[in-house]
């Protein structure tokens, strides 16, 4: 298990460089073309590309001329797409945060061994009241971050049910006591109380605000957190730094909810994604391909 403390470490710049962006330039293509219901066979007609070049594309195999003749067909920016393919952008350090911190672990699937998921700890300081969003794979170390500096442990909210997302429930229940859970409505989990879109919350000084973000899956929320030194939105599997959640049966409803209730924050808001490093709003405006 890996634990990386993002916010609060002197080493903040170097650390949050460690998560490696989760999806490649061919990983854009594929989910905007399933996302689209166009085939091989129809992109070839529409970009004039051949079915054997498109093919190289959604191998991962780069060809400049042929991303920049495919992106319109699929909706996408061709220089963010561009710029992409060439690794010639990674998100900044956000700063240093008191009260934010990411869970960052592997999550092995089949076909996917490298992949890894996300998990957060947000508390006032003042107060100590805490709040864990998602609950990843492996939750030991949040929880002793808990036991070791007093911290109250006083709600979990989930982003969606996906079995990344959900798999350590019932441990950090079980460590924690009478801790409440919240699951989006659309998506009733275990004992969890269902959060609908606009329900507000509070602890300590943590203000927390849900909002739709359904099309990764059928209740997928966003909370947007108030009360530290900037604004947080947890996004779940939403939007992903340079990409987003696939969305093969709701891809322009996700496109809509990312763009009106996570892109429409303040340019400077900590976007927190379920897969891959932090970024912000501005970041992802400027340099997401699906945007």
């Amino acid at each position: 298990m890996e634990r990386w403390l993002v916010y609060g470490s002197p080493l903040l710049k170097v650390i949050a460089m460690m998560i490696r962006i989760e999806d490649g330039f061919e990983d854009v293509l594929g989910k905007a073309a399933r996302g689209l219901g166009l085939s091989v066979a129809v992109l070839a007609q529409r970009s004039g590309l051949s079915e054997s070049a498109l093919e190289r594309l959604f191998d991962g195999k780069m060809d400049l001329a042929g991303l920049r003749a495919l992106a319109p067909e699929l909706g996408l920016d061709a220089d963010k797409l561009v710029a992409m393919a060439h690794g010639e952008w990674t998100p900044r350090a956000t700063g240093n945060m008191d009260g934010l911190r990411l869970y960052n672990t592997p999550c092995p699937v089949p076909g996917y061994p490298a992949m890894t998921v996300n998990n957060y700890l947000l508390f006032d300081p003042i107060s100590c009241d805490a709040v864990i969003f998602d609950t990843g794979v492996a939750p030991q170390a949040l929880l002793a971050d808990l036991a070791h500096e007093g911290l109250q442990l006083k709600a979990l909210f989930l982003t969606h049910t996906h079995f990344d997302h959900v798999s350590a429930y019932h441990e950090i229940i079980q460590a924690s006591g009478e801790v409440q859970c919240y699951a989006p409505v659309a998506e009733p989990y275990a004992d969890a109380l269902p959060v609908a879109v606009g329900d507000s919350f509070q602890f300590g000084a943590l203000s927390i605000h849900a909002r739709e973000t359904s099309g990764h899956s059928p209740g997928g929320t966003t909370y947007v957190v108030d009360g530290l030194a900037e604004k947080i939105a947890i996004v779940g599997d939403s939007i992903f730094c340079l990409s987003m959640g696939k969305a093969h049966t709701a891809y322009a409803q996700a496109l809509r909810n990312n763009r009106e209730q996570i892109l429409s924050l303040p340019a400077a808001t900590i976007l927190c994604p379920g897969h891959g490093p932090l970024t912000t709003v501005a970041e992802e405006l400027e340099h997401n391909p699906f945007f």
